[in-house]
């Protein structure tokens, strides 16, 4: 998220005011989207103006009051753009990162590290992604220095962000002041339209000098260690209260004497240098690999998901179509996406065709199916 000052209306939006009506009569219209658990609501909701900025083109991004009191802010396409398959894919991106991450943290110590999505419709006319509001002000305010304490925990939250995002085969190329907020106690990271898979071709993408030297030129394989450049520079952007240099280590990184022996390495100008998450988590925070505790916390739907695997492999058998292999529609051989969290998760689009609308609708609305199938909870 970037600075929360609002601008003007959006192409094709159509906005109500935060505040309630003079007589307490008028009724906002509802409006409809799907939990991250798959159920089907519809609230009274009203709209601010659009904020200035706060996601990337084409996203528009304005605050959301849901009901009497709720607040949070909507990510969304105007019409126009939602027509668009590569634009519509902009937003897919950010709803498929959200849902991934909600899914496989929620619940545990580290869920505040990310933004928490509340609802979504990638079929409205306006497709959009609800979030609760954000914590603190974005790192922009930050441009006079922080105290060493502070310095700590920002660079500690910001490094197990990756790290966690490493767990689900995913990497942050945005990492830049705008997107990570601060509350004074805890980061955030937003901006998750801006994650691709790991292992997949490199695409240029950021600006210096927080995005990577690789990752500007586009070439190589997306690496979980290009993330760790961005907080180096981001870091020692609010340490020194300037940006580093776009192709290496700051001149005068050894002034920062606490800044360069946590992340000095992760300024090496190729991946293959710099120290993996794991490593440089173990410096800022020795304990246990929290994604490694995280994905082997027991799956309280797991029973559920099981009852449905069988059911579905019955149908399956019966109709002719498949064996007990063929879970989810898919071939038994065919690889993994989404490694030990793929139960109920949404693949990433980087396994989503860009040029198919109705298989789109189906990546995230099939995901949702299976959600209520498997938990036993039906369509509302």
């Amino acid at each position: 998220m970037n600075e929360r000052t609002a601008g003007t209306a959006g192409r094709g939006a159509a906005t109500w005011d935060l505040s309630a009506s003079a007589d307490g009569t008028e009724m906002p219209p509802d409006l409809s989207f799907t939990t991250p658990d798959g159920v089907r609501c519809d609230v009274p909701a009203r709209f601010g103006p659009d904020l200035r900025r706060v996601v990337r083109t084409p996203l528009l991004a304005r605050e959301l009051l849901l009901g009497d009191a709720w607040k949070g802010v909507q990510v969304r396409l105007s019409t126009a753009d939602a027509s668009d398959a590569h634009e519509y894919h902009a937003l897919e991106t950010e709803v498929g990162a959200a849902l991934m991450i909600h899914r496989a943290f929620s619940g545990s110590p580290y869920q505040g590290l990310f933004p928490v999505p509340v609802g979504y419709d990638m079929d409205a006319p306006e497709p959009f992604l609800i979030y609760s509001a954000p914590r603190g002000e974005s790192a922009t305010s930050l441009a006079h220095g922080i105290s060493t304490t502070d310095q700590r925990i920002i660079e500690r939250d910001l490094v197990l962000a990756v790290r966690l995002l490493e767990s689900l085969g995913l990497v942050h190329r945005g990492i830049v002041p705008a997107a990570v907020r601060w509350d004074g106690e805890r980061a955030q990271l937003w901006d998750l339209g801006a994650t691709a898979r790991i292992g997949t071709p490199r695409t240029p993408w950021g600006t210096p000098p927080y995005a990577p030297p690789e990752q500007r030129a586009g070439v190589g394989e997306v690496d979980a260690r290009d993330a760790l450049w961005s907080t180096a520079q981001l870091m020692y952007q609010l340490v020194a209260g300037r940006q580093g240099r776009p192709d290496g280590p700051p001149a005068d990184l050894d002034t920062y004497r606490s800044l360069a022996q946590t992340l000095g390495a992760a300024f090496a100008p190729r991946a293959e240098d710099r120290p993996t998450p794991t490593r440089l988590l173990g410096l800022l925070m020795p304990d246990p690999d929290p994604a490694a505790m995280v994905v082997a916390r027991p799956d309280p739907l797991e029973p559920h998901r099981r009852e449905f695997d069988a059911v579905l492999a019955r149908k399956r058998t019966a109709a002719g179509i498949g064996g007990a292999d063929a879970r989810d529609g898919r071939d038994a051989a065919a690889p993994d996406r989404d490694g030990p969290l793929r139960d109920g998760r949404p693949h990433t689009t980087a396994g989503t065709p860009a040029d198919d609308r109705g298989r789109r609708r189906g990546w995230l609305g099939g995901t949702a199916d299976r959600e209520r199938g498997r938990s036993g909870k039906g369509r509302r």
